[in-house]
């Protein structure tokens, strides 16, 4: 270091140990496969870690599709299975959904189709595609996120009163994506 580099004191030198380090976050990006495979690991509990945590724990399951030598993407398709918020009718059902990994992947966001069975969610269309900014409380896709963040912020909006009013009528009466 230099006299005035030495004379700046130790809150300049952290001041620049944190430019640089932000100066190399912003040069390394994580190439999709890399992420996806430490994604596969986090959902199938290697080495009993999980990115699941909290009120979710256990109540979500997410994995690879069956692989389909037709998709020429092995890391591509996920699908799995969300239980609704204990305690409450949607509760008494398993909400099966896809997911599609962008190739753009982590810089676009996965894109998450339910199933079935329908509920009245807001961030939830027609067709069972999620809108990811309509989901309440907000949520905004940046590439240090996860696919479990997705689902947790799915589960989370599930406990507004519209859903767990009509999900099991719905569910009863066959309606289905």
């Amino acid at each position: 270091p230099s006299l005035t580099q030495r004379k700046a004191g130790p809150l300049a030198r952290k001041q620049r140990k944190e430019r640089a380090q932000e100066a190399m976050d912003q040069k390394i990006k994580i190439p999709r496969s890399f992420k996806l495979l430490e994604e596969y690991d986090y959902a199938v509990g290697k080495e009993n870690k999980t990115k699941i945590v909290g009120q979710h724990s256990g109540l979500i399951n997410y994995g690879l599709m069956d692989y389909n030598r037709e998709t020429k993407d092995p890391l591509g398709f996920w699908r799995g299975i969300i239980i609704g918020i204990q305690g409450k009718q949607s509760g008494e059902l398993l909400y099966a959904f896809e997911i599609t990994i962008p190739a753009k992947y982590p810089d676009v966001a996965p894109i998450v189709r339910f199933k079935g069975p329908k509920m009245d969610l807001m961030a939830i269309d027609s067709r069972g595609y999620v809108n990811l900014a309509k989901l309440s409380p907000s949520f905004k896709w940046t590439p240090d996120k996860w696919i479990a963040d997705i689902l947790m912020a799915i589960r989370t909006s599930m406990n507004h009163p519209s859903v767990l009013k009509t999900c099991v009528e719905r569910a009863r009466s066959g309606n289905y994506f």
